[in-house]
Parts: C-alpha cells; structure tokens; sequence
C-alpha cells in the first residue's frame, strides 16, 4: 500500500537477515443438523457449489524473497516453501528492486545490500527445486530498458528458465512524485514520464521473448496518493489514469500492493473486508482505460502483510482470510511480504507471548537489544495461514460460494477432481463457535483428511473425527476439511406445476417442488426455458436467467426446505414464439426432480 510507509521501506531495505486440542465432532449435533434443527447458538455455514467464483492460477500463493536475506539459501527453505504450497516467489526484494542491477548482483551504493550468495541463479535455482514461479521486478528507478531486455535474455534465452513475470518497478509513485521519497529513481518524476518510459521497456523485453507478461504499478484505491495529480511534473491526470491510458494496450498485469493500516486485532481480522472495493475499482480503471486489452490484464497484489502484530495468531488468520478473498474477486498472485525479513518494534501481545515486528513469515534469528527471535527459519504463525491457503486452494480447483450466519467465522470453499475442499476462520478470541454446513449442489461423502491451526496449537496439524455437517471451531483457528464426493440421490425433489393462464408468447406457471432429501438451507432451483423465453416477473424466489437457464435462489423469509417439506413459487414469461411450451426440467441443488 503507497500510504507514505517510511519506516517500513526503511526497515526492508536494510532488513538483517542472517498436543492436538480437543476437536468436538458433534456426533448428535451432526445428526440434528442434517435433519435441519440447529442450536441457538449454533452458526449456519451455506456452500453453493453451484456459484462460480473462478479457477484458481498457477501462481495464486505466493511470497516475497530478497537478495539481501542473509538465509535464503539455508537448507530448511526448501522444505518449508514445498510444504507450505508456495507457488510463486518474487524477487529481488521490494524497494531493493530499484536499487538493484542483476548482471553483477550490486545495489547502488547506500541503498541496502546484495548478499554474493543470492544473485538470480542462486534464487532460480531455489524456484526450480520448489517449482515456483518467478515474478521478477526489473529495476525501473536506477536502471534501463536495455537493462532489463538483457535481463530477459539471460533467464530465457541463454538459461532457458522461461521466467514469465517482469514487473516494471516496485512502488514507483513513491520516488517522490507526491512528496515522500523512498523509491530510488534517477529519471524525471512523474506518472507521465513513468507511462513513456515502460512503453520502451515493454517493446525492448517482448522483443527478446514475446511470452513473456509484463506488468506496471498502480496506487491502490483510496490509499495514498490514489487520486492526486502531479502537474508540477506535467501529468493531466492521476497515475493510474495516465498509465493505463498510455499503456493499458499493451500491459498483461497491474500491480498492486496492499498495508492495511489497524489498531487492534479485531480491526485487523476485519481488515479482508475492503478487498472487494479496493479491486472492484482496479478492475473498473483498467475497463476504463485499457481498451479492447481491458479483459486480459490481470491484477497482481505482489506485496501485502497484516501491518499489525505481525508474528501474532490475529496476522494468520488474516493471511488466509485475505488471500482467498483477493482470489475469489479475480487476482491472480498474492505475494506476502516476505520470506525473512527481521525484528523491529518489539511488543507484548494481548496472549503473553512476542511480537518481534518481523514480516517475515519466518524467522531471522535476529535480536533487538536484548530481545531476540527464535532461531532463525522458525515458522511464525503467518506461515501456517499461507500453508492453510496452498492446502485448500491448490492450481486448478474451481472457487465456489459460501455464506455464514455470523461474520465471525468465515468460509472459504474449492471444488476438486474428487470432492470439495473446505476452509472455516474462527476470528473470537476467546470462545469456541459450533458450526452446522449445509451444501448446495454438491453431495458430502466422508471427511478423508482435516487440518487446524488455532491460538491453542500454533501448527497446522492433522485432526481427525470430524463430521462434514458440524463440527466446533477453537477460538482464533483456522480448520481444513477435505470432503469426498457422496452419492446423490437419483430423484432427490419432485415437483409438480400448473399453468394458471397463457397468452402469446407467455404464461403464469404455479410450481411446487418437494424435498425428499436432507433439510435445506439456502437452496438452489434450476429450471430451463423453451428457445427465446424469459422470466419477467416471479415470487417466493429471487432469480437470474443465463440463455435459457433459470437460476433461483432463496428469499429472505423462506430459506429452508425442511425434509419432506414443498416449496410452493411461480413465474411469468414473454416471448416470441406463438405456442405455449413450460420448462421440461427443475433441479434442487443441482439434482433433477422427478414428477
């Protein structure tokens, strides 16, 4: 996030870098829930398997790495990058990336270090042993287009690494533009001379290798200096309008990078709620501005962390509430900042234990007077939230949707080849929160592999005895479940329907649909239209029409069909076709109903 973070880009820069609780399966209250009564306090989890939120990419959990980390190459990074799911690393290290020339693995003098032992081999080597992919920031504050086309030509075609990323810069409206100055630039400021000068960049870098994809920073939405226009500079607009309007045709991703500022743990687990602005008001810029590209430019948080208590329990959960939630609006890569990073403000956390003020989501061993880290490559709690993430999101799984009775617990959910993979955040810090799930369009069969990590056991360890309808989560925890797919039923629903009158083209359908199966919350009624048929007005269902597919889902006063209970609704149609013709078919959840 560009909101003036002095200190943090201080501290990055020269960064030193050297029992299982108790799981309730709820046995009796499994069988409740399925029959659809739920304890008071119970909160209701809804999975649509029918609601596509997107495929997850190849590139989706990522993290930053450094040529200043004076660990990168020990013997456990390896291990913990693989176990952690980690699929893409970007290097070589934030504002050092501005400061730093490749071919002779050097920073500019007084702008942070370049350990002998991490130049690009040495961190390609790391990518290919992990099989991360490499997002590469090419120096745009002290280097060339020349430079960085030479360095596209080294990784591919001289070493045949096919590194597919090439970010244009780190935070580049930070080079004093708007004022504060931590970026490192020797070219005139200025989002208009930033806009004409990776014009050249990108010609000079395709020219060596055209499949490559090439990206450009933008200010985040409502954070400093989104907005603010630089005329003593020459620029007419904002930095993303101008750099969108003078590239957005040739440009294959954004760059975004988000800090959310937060006082208190609380706010902190809130903090994944402004995602969807901050990247609905991205996406619609590059609609704006990129042109007929708009749709393949994708967005790219290559830098984000919790900003607050950073080695706390509170910064996991925030790990994986945020990155599912940037994946489920459509970004492609969200990188964590960073591998190791080191202590900064030492602090007693509200559970007793130490926050060091160390980004990293391991430790360097470092010390701050005489408070020092554990050893370093000690996994802090951050690591098991992007662990949490690469175990549910794996490349490939399709998102689907989710809902919760109450915000403090949160839901994630992916459907597989073999079954649905399931995330559940408990964000109380002190209370235990029983859970009931009910699904759509997907059939449970057996829980065959769990994970937790929680306040009580800061590992994200294996469980077992779990139901797939409910389950009590720990306070502060995150819990995996990894579902089979069950048997559906062949006739689950019956429905029986009537027309109440007709005219050219339309008619008034009165349906009743009965559930034989398990109670229902929040359900799903498909039901297809003859050629060239719309639905103009219905009741007791809320709907949307895709060709000739009707999608109808629950109102607000009716959101349960109990086993063996009939959900009456009805519809009116128009169209153009002068005989009568009612819908062949209804499906409940996804499972077609007999007659």
């Amino acid at each position: 996030m560009l909101a003036m973070p002095l200190h943090r880009k201080s501290r990055r820069r020269f960064a030193v870098a050297a029992g299982v609780p108790a799981v309730l399966a709820l046995t009796a209250g499994g069988f409740l829930f399925a029959q659809g009564a739920k304890a008071a306090n119970t909160i209701a989890v809804d999975v649509n398997a029918t609601q596509r939120l997107g495929t997850v990419s190849n590139i989706a959990n990522g993290l930053n790495t450094a040529t200043f980390d004076g660990h990168l190459n020990d013997s456990a990074i390896i291990p913990a990058l693989s176990t952690a799911g980690i699929n893409a690393l970007r290097y070589p290290g934030g504002s050092t990336a501005d400061a730093y020339h490749w071919q002779t693995n050097t920073t500019v003098d007084g702008l942070g270090y370049a350990n002998p032992n991490n130049g690009f081999d040495d961190f390609m080597g790391i990518a290919r042993k992990t099989g991360a992919s490499p997002i590469i920031t090419a120096n745009y504050g002290s280097g060339t287009a020349e430079e960085a086309a030479a360095w596209v030509k080294y990784a591919n075609v001289t070493k045949h690494y096919g590194v597919k990323y090439w970010e244009l810069g780190n935070e580049i409206p930070g080079d004093g533009t708007y004022g504060s100055h931590w970026e490192e630039e020797k070219k005139p400021l200025g989002a208009t001379t930033y806009a004409n000068n990776i014009a050249d960049y990108i010609t000079r870098m395709k020219a060596v290798d055209p499949s490559i994809k090439v990206g450009a920073v933008l200010t985040t939405y409502n954070s400093w200096p989104d907005g603010s226009i630089a005329t003593r500079y020459g620029d007419t607009a904002d930095w993303n309008t101008t750099v969108l309007k003078r590239d957005g045709a040739k440009l294959d991703f954004v760059i975004v990078h988000d800090y959310p500022s937060s006082n208190s743990e609380s706010q902190l687990l809130g903090q994944y709620q402004h995602i969807a602005s901050v990247i609905s008001h991205t996406r619609a810029e590059i609609n704006r501005y990129a042109g007929s590209n708009a749709s393949n430019v994708q967005i790219m948080i290559t830098e984000t962390n919790a900003s607050y208590e950073s080695d706390s329990v509170p910064a996991a959960l925030y790990a994986a509430d945020s990155y599912m939630t940037y994946l489920q609006h459509g970004v492609a890569n969200v990188d964590w900042w960073d591998l190791h990073n080191g202590p900064s403000n030492i602090s007693k956390l509200p559970d007793g234990t130490t926050d060091f003020g160390d980004g990293g989501v391991l430790s360097a061993g470092g010390c701050t007077g005489s408070v020092c880290e554990p050893a370093a490559n000690t996994p802090f709690p951050v690591y098991y939230g992007l662990q949490a993430v690469g175990g549910l999101a794996t490349p490939g799984a399709e998102m689907v949707g989710t809902s919760t009775s109450s915000s403090t617990v949160t839901s994630y959910a992916v459907k597989t080849s073999t079954g649905l993979n399931l995330m559940l955040v408990n964000h109380n810090a002190q209370t235990s929160e029983p859970v009931s799930i009910d699904y759509a369009g997907f059939t449970p069969g057996s829980v065959t592999s769990a994970q937790q990590f929680s306040e009580a056991n800061r590992k994200l360890v294996p469980i077992s005895g779990l139901d797939a309808r409910g389950l009590t989560l720990p306070p502060y925890s995150i819990t995996i479940l990894k579902l089979s797919a069950g048997s559906t039923p062949s006739a689950s629903c019956t429905v029986t329907a009537s027309t109440g009158s007709s005219w050219y083209g339309g008619y008034v359908e009165n349906v009743k649909i009965t559930n034989h199966g398990p109670a229902t919350r929040n359900w799903t009624i498909t039901f297809g239209l003859p050629a060239n048929t719309r639905v103009t007005n219905s009741w007791n269902l809320t709907r949307s029409q895709d060709g000739d597919t009707i999608t109808a889902r629950a109102v607000s006063y009716d959101k349960t069909i109990p086993a063996g209970g009939t959900l009456p609704f009805g519809f009116v149609t128009a169209g153009s076709v002068q005989k009568v013709a009612q819908p062949t078919w209804y499906a409940l959840n996804g499972v077609r109903c007999g007659s």
